[in-house]
C-alpha cells in the first residue's frame, strides 16, 4: 500500500511500515545518561499502545468521511477541521494512504496548532483521472501528531493519529444490484430472511425478488419459496424480508438463495438452526436402591436434533446443602442417532452418603456442547426421590415394595366392594 506524506520534506513516498517505524523512532526518546536498559520491539509496542490510549482524546478530526459520486476528470477541494480537545500546542503532519492517495494533495502538509486553537481549518485537493472502475474507491487522510520531548529529561511520547476518509463512488453501467443475506432465528422456531439490496447501477431496478431453497444436513429439500418483486430506484437501498415458520425438527439447516433482478442474479449460501441443541434427559431409572451400596442409574437421553450426535456422555455432580460436591460420576461415551433415544448407565457409590436431600447437576455433554439439568435427590434408606422429573424411585426388596403391593390390594378390594354394592342396589330397584 502506498502512502504519500507531506511535511518538512522528510518523506516523499514510502511504505506503511516505514511510516510506523518513523513514528516509533520519533516518539521514543530515552536518554543514555539515565542508564536505561534497551527495550525489545514487543515491549516498545506495548508501551506505545498504553500512551496512545491515554492521550487519544487530545486530537480529533471532522468530518470523519466525505462521500462523492464520480465524474471523469473530477477536481474538488475538501475542507476538514482538526480538533484540539486537550487545548495544547501540537505539531501536525498530514499523510494520505489508499487507492486514491496519488490523486490527493494537501494545502499544508506540516502545521502547528496552538493551545488556544480549539479547531483548525485545513483542506486537501484531489484531481481524479478520466476513468475509474465501477464501485467504491477510497483514501484515508491521516492527521499525525508529532512527538515533542523536552531536552534534558527522560521521556516516552506517543504519536497520536486520526483519520478522515474520502469515498468516491462510481456507478455500475446499466442495471446492477449489490446485496447480502441475513438470517435471524427466534427461540420459538421462526426464521426471518433479510436481503438488503442497493441499486448501484445507472438505471432503476424494476423487478427484484429472491428465491430461497432450504435443505436439511442430509441434502433433502425441506421447503422453497419466492418473494414478491419490488422496484429499487438507482442509488437507493431497500430490504426484502420474508419470515419462515413451518414446523420442522430441531437441528441445522442449509439455505441457498438467489437474488433475481432485471439483468442479473446473485447467489447466497448460509446456515441456521432451529430449537435447542437438543440432548434432553428424559428419564432416570434404578433397581434395588439401598443406601451405602453402589447404585446403577439408567439415564434415558433423547436426541431431538436432526443429525447424529457423537461421543455424548452423562456427567453428574451430587451437592450438599452448602453447594460442595460430595459425589461425582459419569457414564461412558455413546453415539446417539438423530431423533432417537439412548440409555446411559452410570454407577453411584453411596457409601458415606447420609439420609437427606442433595442437589444433583446432571450434564449431558458432547464436544464443546453441554446441557445441564438441576435436580434434587431425596435419599432415604431404601428409597430415592428425584425432584425435578416428577416421580419416585425405590428398591424392589421387602420394605417399600411390599408396602406398595398392600396398598394396591386394598384399592382393588375397595373397588370390588363398591361395584358389588352398586349391583345389589340396582337389582333391588328393578324388582320393585
Amino acid at each position: 500500500m502506498e502512502i504519500k506524506l507531506w511535511g518538512n520534506g522528510m518523506i516523499n513516498k514510502t511504505s506503511e511500515m516505514e511510516i510506523l517505524n518513523y513514528a516509533m523512532a520519533k516518539s521514543l526518546r530515552i536518554k543514555k545518561s539515565c542508564g536505561f536498559f534497551l527495550m525489545n520491539r514487543q515491549f516498545v509496542f506495548i508501551i506505545l499502545g498504553i500512551f496512545m490510549i491515554a492521550s487519544v482524546s487530545a486530537l480529533g478530526v471532522g468530518p470523519a468521511r466525505t462521500t462523492l459520486d464520480f465524474s471523469p476528470g473530477m477536481e474538488n477541494t475538501v475542507d476538514f477541521q482538526i480538533l484540539n480537545s486537550a487545548g495544547k500546542d501540537m505539531d501536525i503532519m498530514i499523510a494520505a494512504q489508499g487507492e486514491l492517495a496519488e490523486y490527493i494533495s494537501v494545502s499544508s502538509g506540516a502545521l502547528h496548532v496552538a493551545a488556544t486553537e480549539k479547531t483548525k481549518q485545513v483542506s486537501y485537493e484531489f484531481s481524479l483521472p478520466e476513468d475509474l472502475g465501477p464501485g467504491l474507491h477510497t483514501a484515508d487522510i491521516i492527521i499525525l501528531e508529532a512527538p515533542n520531548s523536552a531536552e534534558g529529561t527522560t521521556s516516552v511520547k506517543a504519536t497520536v493519529a486520526v483519520i478522515t476518509q474520502l469515498h468516491i463512488y462510481v456507478p455500475y453501467p446499466g442495471k446492477h444490484a449489490k446485496a447480502e443475506m441475513k438470517i435471524v432465528s427466534s427461540k420459538d422456531g421462526g426464521v426471518t430472511f433479510i436481503f438488503p439490496v442497493i441499486s448501484v447501477g445507472e438505471f432503476d431496478l424494476t423487478s427484484v425478488k429472491v428465491n430461497v431453497d432450504i435443505y436439511d444436513t442430509a441434502g433433502t429439500k425441506i421447503d422453497s419459496f419466492m418473494t414478491s418483486p419490488i422496484e429499487i430506484p438507482s442509488g437507493e437501498k431497500k430490504e426484502i424480508v420474508r419470515g419462515w415458520g413451518i414446523s420442522a425438527p430441531s437441528g441445522d439447516y442449509v439455505v441457498r438463495a438467489s437474488l433475481i433482478y432485471d439483468e442479473g442474479t446473485q447467489s447466497f449460501n448460509g446456515t441456521f438452526s432451529i430449537g435447542d441443541a437438543g440432548l434432553v434427559l428424559q428419564d432416570i431409572g434404578v433397581n434395588d436402591f439401598k443406601l451405602g451400596e453402589i447404585v446403577k442409574l439408567n439415564m434415558l437421553v433423547e436426541n431431538r436434533w436432526n443429525e447424529n450426535v457423537e461421543g455424548a456422555y452423562v456427567d453428574a455432580d451430587i451437592l450438599n446443602d452448602r453447594g460442595d460436591i460430595v459425589s461425582k460420576f459419569e457414564s461412558a461415551a455413546r453415539d446417539i442417532p438423530a431423533k432417537s433415544k439412548e440409555n446411559f448407565e452410570v454407577y453411584w457409590d453411596t457409601a458415606g452418603v447420609k439420609v437427606g436431600t442433595y442437589g444433583a447437576d446432571i450434564a449431558i455433554k458432547h464436544g464443546e456442547e453441554s446441557s445441564k439439568n438441576s435436580l434434587q435427590f431425596k435419599v432415604d434408606e431404601n428409597e430415592l426421590t428425584i425432584i425435578g422429573l416428577g416421580y419416585v424411585i425405590s428398591d424392589d426388596g421387602d420394605g417399600g415394595g411390599n408396602g406398595l403391593v398392600i396398598i394396591l390390594i386394598i384399592v382393588i378390594v375397595l373397588l370390588v366392594l363398591i361395584n358389588l354394592l352398586w349391583f345389589l342396589l340396582l337389582r333391588k330397584r328393578l324388582r320393585k
